[in-house]
Order: C-alpha cells, then structure tokens, then sequence
C-alpha cells in the first residue's frame, strides 16, 4: 500500500473519530437565516435544549435531520460559529389559493374538495398532477370523457404559490350505438336491456346514455350472469371495444360474444365429509333440480342453503364446493355435484361490534340472539343481521366470522356503517283523490344513540289536516319492552260533513326479532259537524262531542325484509280493542290482517297476498257513531273513489261508513320487462272487499249489502330524480250502482 493511500485513509479515519467530539465552545446564541413564513421561534424550539452545551456534529446532523422532517424546508444547513449556532434554512412553497377557470358544470367549492389540495400544504408537483387527474376523472364521470385542465403557477411572498386550474370541459360525451356480434340466442335489444350501459334517447335526458369507463366490467358481469342464468354454461365475451365517433361526440360499444351451448341439469349430487346425512333429502332441500336449464342463480342459492344447514348445526366454517362434470355438448346435458367440508363444531368467542361512532354498542348487541359462550348457529346470526338492518340506522351492516386459533371457536365481527337518523323533511306532492299533499317533520329516530325514536309531523290536503307529537323507547331498562305515546288533532272534511279529532294514544308492548305485542290506550275528543242541508243520516250527531275512551290489545309478527319495498316475508297482526273505560262510545272493534310477499325468479318478480277483515260492535245498546265507523280511502279498493264503497246516505249519496269490513288483494310486480337504471316497476293486481252495516240505517242505502266488490288493474311505480311516482288504473268487475269509481289514480311528490 502506497504512503499516499495510508496517509488518506488516516485522516478519513481521524475525521471520523474527532466528529462525534463536542466543541471546544458551549453554545450561548442561536442565529437563524433565511426564513420568511416559519416563526424563528419554531425553529429556536428545536434546538433550545442545546443552549450552554457543547454539541458535537452527530447532534448537528440530528438538528438538520429533525427540521427536514417537518417539510417545511427545501434546505438546511446547521453550523456553529464560535459560541453561536447557525441555522440556514430555505423554506418550501407553500399552496395559498386556487382560482378556476372555465368550470360551469361543478362549482369552485366542489372542485376545491376534488383536487384533495388544502391552503398552506407544502408545495408538491405530484400533489398538482393527481389534483388534474381527480378533476378529469369526475369529468368523465359527469360525461364529459374529452375534459382537458392546465394549470399555471403564479409565486407569491413569503414563499407562497396561487394555483390557476384552466378547465375546458367539452361536450358531453354519450353512447351512440351499442352493437352486438354473435348472438343468436337473444336479440340485441334484450342484451342492451341487460348491461348498465345505455343508447342515447329522448327518455334518458337525466345521464342515463353517459359513457362511464368504469361500465365496461360491469357490463360484462351482467352478460355473463344473464347467459349462466339460462343454461350457458360456455358463455364467453371475446371483445368488448368502445369507438370513438369522428367527430368526438360519443362512442360506439362493440360487444362480440360467443353463446355456447344450452345445457339441462342430468343429475344432482351431494356429499360431505363429517355428518351422515341424507343425501336425498339433501338434494330434495336444494334449488336447483333434475331436469331444470342450469341456472348460476340456482346454484349459488343451494350453495347458500347448504351453508345455512351446516350452520345451523354448528359448523361455521362450511366450504361448499360445486362441480360441473360429464358435459356433453352434443345433447346439452351435465350433472352437477356438491361436496361439503364442514369441519369442526363451533362455539362463539367473542362478538365484535365496529363502525359505530354514534349509536352504542348495547342498542346493536341487543338484537344479536347469540352470546359469548353459545354454540354456534348460521340461523340465528342470519335472523340477527336482519333485525339489525331493520333498524334503519345504517346504510350498511355486514358480518364476517373469523378464526381465532382455536379449533372449535369462531369470532363474529359486526361492521355497520351510520347513517343520518334525524332528519328534518318536507313534502309537497299531488294526488288525483287527495288532490295537493303537504308534509313537514322532524324525526330522530336514534337520540342519543340509545335507540329512542321521537317524532313530530304536520300533513295537510285538501280533505284532511293532522298534527302529531309521538316518542318511542324500543328497549325500556334495557328489555326488549317498549314505550310508545303520541298527541294529535285531526280533522276530516268530506262532502257531507266535517270530524274533528283530537287526544293522545299510548302503548306498552313486545317487539322482538319480528315478533310483536302491544297494550294501549287512547282518548279521543270528536265532534261531527254537518255542511249539507240534504244529509239524513247524522242526525241526532251534529254538533255533539262525544269521547272515546278505549283500551286494546294487538300481537302479531313482521318478517318482511323491507318495510318499504318488501320482497319476502310476511305479516300477521290481530287487535282488539274496547271503548267504554270511561267516556260516551260503548263498543268492541276486531281486526285481522295477513299479508304475505313471495319472491320469484330470484327476485324479479314478487307475489303478494293481503287480507284484512274487521268489525265494530255496540255495547249495551250504544250507537257507534259516524266518527268510531270505518271508512274506505281509495287505496283500499283500488278502481274506486274514497268513500266510494259502503252505506251512503240517501239525501246526498255520500258514504257514512260502515260497522263491518272486510278486503283483499293480490298483486303480482316486476322490474324485469324495463330498463333497470330507469328504477320502473309495473304491476298487475285485483282487489275485492265490502263495506256494510251502520247503527244508524234510516235514510241509508246498502246498510246490509256485503256483497263483494271486485277491481283488476295495473300499476307503474316509477323512482324519477323528481320524486317517487305512481300511476295506478282500475276499473270495477263487479260493484253495485250506488258505488263511486276512480278508474286513474296518479300522485308524485319529493322530500329533503
């Protein structure tokens, strides 16, 4: 080794050495340069605890390294001079403003939340270049897929940037034409009903015919599910292309499938590696069968009815697999077989509750039919998540089991996602009966996060006005006992005369997993009051304010999977009630109701059957007056006006109605046979019911009549960007001459 080398290698190895030595001088002073924007007390506050201290050059590279950190600085340089410390330090610009230029479809301040970029972040290129990319991309979502941004820095002092975002939006880019290529099966509108991507038409003016780029896999999910619904099995996309036109108005789809051949189901197997069971009855319990077209939709429902067999005998970690084998293409046959590892038996550790930030964990724990320490049971979690979605206080719920290292223990986690449950909402609508419908509310239906649900609420039309306070606690001290109490006045204007209403209603009951009872009381104050110099049949009532004290009893069950818009379940529901616990009416009321929805076809269509029968009866010889009567609305039967159906007075021909009661109905609806981003469903229904009997028959026509009235109809229910609307025709097959008609019924309206 030359003396040259030993020489460098000496003093690199010295410096080394000497750099991890403080100083000869202790710090007194602290000096720092070069900042315009960062406080020099900031910067002093780092290196404060150096003062009166020799430092040594592994704590000036700590300085240098802890003030980067904080990025704020493009440069830092640290030394000492004498007894004084240098800071030297060049600041990073930083984003003061944003001005857009050329927008007219979003607003500046929703483009200020899509470039992600608030004011005094450090300045970064990449922080500009994704904010250009996020403002192109809900461009193209809007529409406009051609949308172009440029961006133009202007500096500032104090190491500031002003960011100027020139938008040229473009025309709206729309699908011309959706093409198809090689089916043969079904034609090319029925596929174009299929996939979310639309043609441009007149009746899609609200975005529906919108290119979305991320359309094209969805696109081919639906082919492929509408294809393995109908037996094929083979059914391949060889291409999916968009073109874009010349003149870069919008795009043609050009979609080339392969179909592939048709095939029935030969046979159908079950197997499993634990539990004995009978594979007969085993197939016996599937969906899909012997003989059927092979459906995916069968396949994954028997796939999910083993799981929840295996689950509700404890096996929480079922893995059902299917196979398709024996194909034979030439006469379109195959067998399909199941074959299920259960594994082991399954205990519940513990119950995971997330996403919560609001409601409390009891108010979700409380409807959970499992605990800690319980075998496990797929049934019961199923019925659990229901009742939790029942709630209506998230926009989600999900579970999931997990494994916790033990063999025979499973975790539960329970993950919902909140949504607003106060909400203040305000209706204005028409109705062809009820002719112009006005609403005001305000509704918390999960105070506190406890669950308690109070409600205040206004409606008004032109026959009808009603107030109404209410509150209800679902789970009092905690058991599954609830609470309930309401305050209203109500008034009924018809053609003959006018009811005022007003009092309270309180209630105590049961209500469990669907399952329900309920006591309650109510008072109400009425007056009738006639506005016709022709009517008969008040009289004796006009002008007398008569109270209705009653107590009553109902119980029944609710296992509908939505209360809105329910596709499955059922409901049965009795009461009784008896008025005379103090005040003037004397009588028994009875009611009975069923209602059962049947899903079809997975879903695509939905079969419901209603009932309701009823009667109210005097006690000790009292009159039940006109305003404890029952009366039918144009729902009731639908082809017929309100109080178009029962006992009508014989000087004015308006219905005053009746003692005893009974309707019916079944209605068959699908949203199959129309475009589903258009959210159409139409139906097809027939009701029937009667009206008879009144405590006051002179001068009233059809008291005694309970001859069945019968209506067939159609309906359209349409879910527009302006509010739900409904088109309903009906016309009577068997009524009597002294009954009224609607044959068209049509209401829109809207809340916020």
């Amino acid at each position: 080794m030359s003396l040259t080398r030993i020489s460098l290698l000496f003093f690199l190895l010295f410096f080394q050495i000497s750099s991890v030595f403080s100083s000869e001088v202790a710090i007194k002073t602290i000096k720092i340069e070069g900042n315009q924007r960062i406080s020099s007390s900031y910067i002093s506050n780092i290196v404060k605890n150096y003062i009166g201290k020799k430092i040594t050059n592994i704590q000036i590279n700590k300085i240098t390294k802890e003030l980067f950190t904080s990025d704020y600085f493009d440069d830092v340089l640290v030394n000492q001079n004498e007894e004084t410390l240098v800071i030297k330090v060049i600041e990073k610009p930083i984003f003061s403003d944003f001005v857009f230029q050329g927008n007219e479809f979003f607003e500046d301040e929703q483009l200020v939340e899509i470039i992600n970029i608030k004011k005094r972040d450090t300045f970064n290129q990449k922080k500009i270049i994704t904010a250009v990319n996020n403002i192109k991309i809900e461009y193209s979502k809007s529409g406009r897929y051609f949308a172009k941004v440029t961006v133009k820095e202007e500096k500032l002092s104090q190491s500031r940037v002003k960011l100027y975002f020139l938008i040229e939006e473009g025309e709206i880019t729309k699908v011309n034409r959706i093409n198809f290529v090689g089916n043969k099966s079904f034609s090319d509108s029925k596929l174009k009903g299929v996939i979310s991507t639309k043609e441009a038409s007149f009746f899609r003016i609200f975005g529906g015919s919108l290119f979305k780029s991320e359309n094209i896999e969805i696109d081919k999910s639906k082919l492929k599910k509408f294809y393995k619904t109908r037996g094929y099995v083979d059914f391949t996309i060889l291409s999916y292309r968009r073109d874009l036109l010349q003149d870069y108005s919008g795009f043609n789809i050009n979609i080339i499938v392969d179909e592939g051949k048709k095939y029935k189901i030969n046979q159908v197997s079950v197997s499993n590696n634990i539990m004995k069971l009978d594979k007969v009855d085993l197939t016996n319990d599937l969906t899909v069968k012997k003989g059927d077209f092979y459906d995916v939709r069968a396949v994954d429902e028997s796939v999910k009815l083993l799981n929840d067999l295996f689950g509700e005998k404890g096996f929480s970690f079922v893995d059902v697999k299917t196979n398709i084998k024996n194909k034979n293409k030439e006469k379109g046959l195959l067998d399909l077989a199941f074959y299920v590892d259960e594994g082991l038996k399954s205990y519940v550790r513990n119950i995971n509750i997330s996403g919560n930030t609001r409601t409390l964990d009891y108010v979700i724990r409380r409807e959970i039919l499992l605990f800690e320490g319980d075998p496990f049971n797929s049934q019961k979690l199923k019925q659990s998540m229901n009742a939790i979605r029942r709630l209506a206080y998230f926009s989600s719920a999900d579970v999931t089991l997990s494994k916790t290292g033990i063999p025979n223990e499973v975790d539960i986690n329970v993950k919902v996602k909140e949504k607003l449950t106060g909400s203040f909402s305000f209706g204005i609508g028409y109705d062809s009966v009820e002719k112009t419908q006005f609403s005001v509310g305000l509704n918390e239906n999960n105070f506190l996060g406890r669950g308690l649900k109070t409600r205040i609420s206004f409606t008004s039309s032109s026959k009808s006005t009603k107030y109404n306070v209410g509150i209800t606690q679902p789970y009092f001290q905690d058991l599954p006992l609830y609470l309930s109490g309401d305050i209203f006045d109500e008034t009924i204007e018809q053609t003959d005369k006018d009811i005022d209403k007003s009092g309270f209603q309180s209630g105590i009951g049961f209500n469990r997993k669907g399952y329900f009872n309920k006591f309650t009381y109510s008072y109400t104050l009425s007056e009738t009051k006639s506005t016709s110099t022709t009517a008969t049949s008040t009289s004796g009532e006009e002008g007398i304010e008569i109270i209705t004290s009653s107590i009553g009893y109902s119980v029944g069950k609710d296992t509908r999977d939505n209360f809105m818009n329910p596709s499955s379940g059922e409901v049965i529901k009795s009461k009784i009630g008896l008025a005379g616990v103090g005040g003037d009416a004397k009588f028994i009321d009875l009611q009975t109701q069923y209602k059962k929805y049947i899903p079809f076809e997975y879903g695509d269509y939905v079969l419901s059957f209603s009932g309701k029968v009823g009667m109210i009866s005097s006690i000790d010889d009292e009159k039940v007056t006109s305003s404890n009567r029952v009366y039918f609305n144009s729902k009731s039967i639908r082809g017929f006006d309100s109080n178009g159906v029962g006992p009508r007075d014989e000087g004015n021909s308006i219905g005053v109605g009746g003692n005893k009661f009974y309707t019916g109905s079944v209605e068959m609806r699908t949203k199959k046979f129309t475009p589903e981003d258009l959210g159409i469903e139409i139906g097809v229904f027939t009701d029937f019911g009667s009206l008879w009997d009144t405590d006051y028959p002179t001068n009233v026509k059809g008291v005694d009549d309970s001859s069945p009235r019968i209506t067939a109809g159609a309906s359209i229910y349409w879910n527009t960007v302006l509010g739900p609307l409904s088109f309903i025709w009906a016309w009577p097959v068997i009524d009597e001459s002294y009954d009224k008609e609607n044959n068209f019924k049509f209401s829109i309206g809207t809340s916020f």
